[in-house]
């Protein structure tokens, strides 16, 4: 069942091996040429003593002494280049897979976030992912493990029968500790990390939501559920790492007792004559490399399943289907009238649907939605841009029904700022593009119709200033405008604003607007807000209705 389960993990780790292919097989045959040089190294030295030292000839010993130089630098070289390409394919690796997660999770929005948490979302993208860029980085010891092992072994076999035995008597109990231990390992890491996500989803919730229930007395309901995901992920930390002392320890031990051995038997040889002091010498370094592989072979057989864990922690997100439309999906025009027939929209999770809206928005239009708390005005805006479903109605774009559309056609054609911006780690520019393959050029114009280059400007390193996470060096006005250059980026045919100015001068509201009308002339505007400067450039203002539960009684 385990197997079955982690299908999808090694499914991705395969896909990721043969996109990395050419460079990862380089560096595996880099990585094997220094390896094969450091395993010539004992019978080298076993020449040195033999004809070298034994016989009292300087010149031989130097000679050989010479071509361990040589193998010295081959495996430097080796080495050195084999780890180099695998850590540049680990590192690549990993942008890539958390650039996808990102792309999937923004594409497939209602499906990903109804699925997953959003701490649970981080720890795939942080987590997960280096465990994979790491199984990636340590490929390259598969190679050197399991050569020292195709290699060492008839080596040793050459040196005497005796040793070969006590060689081969070993493996049947490393084989018993790997049929031991594997299974439960990854069971003990599957279990950590589902812990690590639910203590991230915990300190996600603790840290947004810390605030508004801080006055109902519920912050301590928030800690305690934090400390209470902490202590799982403990216990389940000192399991993994209880099975995981005890397999990266006796599977090694196997050697070394071997060695002994090797050396009671080998000694026994030598004083026969049956074996020379350079093949003695020989064969336990050939012991010591044995041993040295066996246990990175065992690390790594960690590694593996711990990467297919995560790597199927990550397909599974990865997997999500993006939101198509349906079959014969209708094409969008490139400009057109915004058309909401009859559109009713769901205030909050299961609330009563509003009233029906009929509204259109010619390109260039300004029309601004006004009514009390409750009347849906986030709800109607959420649905127009197809980030939630309508209760009823339609919405239609240059006669084309947008439902019918493939959904990310239409979200290439609207920009769209909700109530509560988000802010992410990184720098001015980088919130602004979010990916988006944009000049400089752009990214400044859009922050100057949205009214931010003044303070961006003002900024130590301007665009490229960093922002603390959730931008907490930024005000609420500064984020706001943040946000509306993101959405103007694009320069969308359809702009939805959820009160993006509500924490703005008037002053400056009043030159965003004007900007927006100038460098977007075509562009039809939808806009929640009660301010006046919407109100008196509006071509068109909408009062809505809160809905009227069945049953409630007016007091």
């Amino acid at each position: 069942m385990a197997d079955q389960t982690r299908a999808p993990g090694r499914r991705l780790l395969r896909e990721i091996f043969c996109q990395r292919r050419r460079v990862l097989v380089t560096g595996l045959l880099c990585g094997l040429a220094g390896q094969l040089g450091y395993l010539a190294t004992p019978a080298l030295v076993q020449r040195a003593v033999d004809d070298g030292l034994d016989a009292g000839a300087a010149g031989r010993t130097a000679g050989w002494a010479l071509a361990v130089v040589g193998l010295a630098l081959l495996v430097l070289v080796g080495g050195t280049l084999g780890e180099r390409l695998t850590r540049h394919a680990a590192n690549v690796t990993a942008l890539d897979l958390r650039e996808r997660l990102l792309d999937r999770a923004g594409a497939a929005d209602g499906a990903v976030t109804a699925r997953f948490e959003r701490g649970d979302l981080a720890s795939r993208a942080e987590r997960d992912v280096l465990t994979v860029a790491d199984w990636v980085d340590k490929l390259t010891y598969w190679t050197l493990s399991l050569s020292t092992i195709v290699v060492v072994v008839p080596a040793i076999a050459t040196l005497h029968p005796r040793l070969l035995v006590v060689t081969a008597a070993m493996a049947p109990l490393v084989v018993a500790t790997q049929l031991i231990f594997p299974p439960r390992f990854a069971a003990a890491a599957e279990k950590l990390a589902g812990a690590h996500a639910r203590r991230a989803g915990a300190v996600e919730e603790l840290l947004s939501a810390a605030g508004a229930v801080r006055g109902l007395g519920g912050t301590g309901r928030l800690v305690r559920r934090h400390a209470d995901a902490s202590g799982e992920v403990t216990v389940h930390t000192l399991t993994v790492a209880r099975v995981a002392a005890w397999w990266a320890s006796v599977p090694p031990s196997v050697p070394r007792l071997a060695i002994a051995a090797g050396l009671a038997t080998g000694g026994l040889a030598v004083l026969d004559g049956g074996l020379s002091i350079g093949g003695l010498i020989a064969y336990t370094s050939w012991m010591t490399m044995l041993t040295i592989a066996l246990s990175f072979l065992v690390l790594l057989v960690s590694n593996r399943r711990e990467a297919e864990v995560s790597g199927t922690r990550i397909a599974a997100v990865l997997d999500t289907p993006s939101p198509r439309g349906p079959a014969g999906a209708a094409i969008l025009p490139e400009r057109g009238d915004l058309v909401l027939d009859e559109l009713s929209a769901r205030t909050g999770s299961g609330g009563e649907p509003t009233e029906p809206l009929r509204l259109t928005a010619a390109p260039g239009e300004l029309v601004v939605l006004r009514g009390p708390v409750g009347s849906g005005k986030s709800s109607l805006l959420r649905a127009v841009a197809r980030l939630d479903d309508p209760a009823a109605g339609t919405v239609r774009f240059g006669g084309a029904d947008v439902a019918r559309a493939d959904r990310m056609d239409w979200w290439a054609r609207i920009g769209y700022v909700p109530q509560r911006p988000l802010v992410l780690t990184g720098t001015i520019a980088d919130n602004v593009r979010l990916g988006r393959a944009a000049g400089d050029d752009e990214v400044a114009w859009a922050c100057r119709v949205a009214g931010a280059d003044g303070f961006v400007r003002a900024l130590p390193a301007g665009y490229e200033t960093a922002v603390g996470e959730r931008g907490t060096t930024l005000s609420g006005g500064q984020v706001q405008r943040l946000a509306l250059a993101r959405a103007l980026l694009g320069r969308p045919r359809v702009l939805l604003l959820d009160d993006v100015t509500s924490a703005v001068d008037v002053g400056t509201e009043r030159a965003i607007l004007d900007r927006l009308r100038t460098e977007l002339p075509d562009t039809a505007i939808v806009a929640v807000s009660h301010r006046t400067q919407f109100r008196d450039r509006a071509d068109r203002v909408v009062d809505l209705q809160a809905p009227i539960t069945v049953g409630s009684i007016d007091g």
